[in-house]
């Protein structure tokens, strides 16, 4: 930087700046707005200061008040550039500056070789316009400038660009612009590889435009399990407990025609029979029995009769041979 060094310390910018000629004064609040980042000696003609900006670019440099790079760009020297950022002074040069690179925008003059210079200004420019509450001028910069940062792949500006524009779509609650804002910033962390931010993005547009999803609940719930009962037995057996109980009612028949056929001693006839017949349904079903006894001079006769289903019979035969007498 050259410069005499007759410029007064940095804390009595604000009020030196006062004294210098109208022109000087815009250049370097200008140049105040956008930060630490520059800009070039036709962009600052372009704001209207002036038809010839280079004797008072060189003025200022002369004073120590602004800074030339090598690529002949023009930034305000540090100290000076934030009180100067901060003053009523600055807002009619913001006012214009936020103008001007709108209208490049959309115009389509933000090339990526533009873009490689003038980047920075217009990141200065945008964080300038949220701090002093140009929120309006910042969604409508933001919205004709990012498609430029896109194709360059300018993928950390361009998302700090959307968040500004985010933050001025809320304060002035509207609701598309920061759908639009959140949708843009999904596509450019999807297009850097970031998946996880890119899916954070989008549900948090979805979320402002259906609404928040509610919260799913989980319920436990514990289930006691009652085995059924077991199914009848197969109609084409007997339960063993029927056939037992069977065995019992055949031995007890049996055994009372074998008493009588022994009490009737003196008998002529040579042997006696007792036919049994009982029959038996399975479990759940009506019993039908029968049973006959045929003694000498004796016959008994039982009968129980139900509705029949699935009948099994079994016959039992019991013969008796008495001795021949003497």
């Amino acid at each position: 930087m050259s410069g005499s060094g007759d410029w007064p310390h940095e804390h009595t910018a604000e009020t030196e700046v006062l004294g210098l000629p109208a022109a000087e004064r815009q250049i370097l609040t200008a140049l105040a707005v956008v930060g630490h980042a520059s800009l070039s000696a036709d962009e600052l003609a372009d704001l209207g200061v002036t038809a010839d900006v280079i004797p008072l670019l060189e003025d200022l440099e002369r004073r120590g008040l602004v800074r030339l790079s090598e690529r002949r760009r023009y930034a305000v020297a540090r100290g000076i550039g934030d009180q100067l950022r901060r003053t009523d002074s600055a807002l009619a040069a913001g006012d214009r500056l936020l103008g001007y690179f709108t209208t490049l925008g959309r115009r389509g003059a933000l090339t990526s070789a533009r873009l490689d210079e003038d980047a920075d200004a217009i990141l200065g420019l945008a964080a300038w316009a949220a701090e002093t509450g140009r929120f309006a001028g910042l969604l409508e910069l933001v919205k004709t400038v990012q498609a430029g940062f896109a194709v360059a792949q300018r993928t950390g500006q361009g998302l700090t660009l959307l968040e500004h524009s985010r933050t001025a779509a809320r304060v002035l609650r509207d609701r598309q612009s920061e759908i639009w804002a959140l949708q843009q910033m999904a596509a450019t962390a999807a297009s850097a590889g970031d998946a996880e931010a890119a899916q954070r993005y989008l549900r948090e547009a979805d979320e402002l435009r259906y609404g928040a999803r509610p919260t799913e609940r989980r319920e436990v719930v514990t289930e006691t399990m009652v085995a059924p009962p077991p199914p009848p037995p197969s109609r084409g057996g007997v339960p063993a407990w029927v056939l037992w109980l069977l065995g019992i009612v055949v031995a007890l028949v049996a055994g009372v025609g074998l008493g009588f056929a022994l009490d009737s001693g003196g008998s002529s006839s040579p042997d006696t029979t007792a036919p049994v017949s009982v029959t038996l349904t399975e479990s759940g079903t009506t019993l039908t029995t029968e049973q006959t006894v045929t003694l000498p001079a004796t016959t008994l006769v039982s009968t129980a009769i139900s509705t029949e289903t699935t009948t099994t019979t079994v016959t039992t035969t019991t013969t008796v041979t008495q001795p021949p007498p003497g």
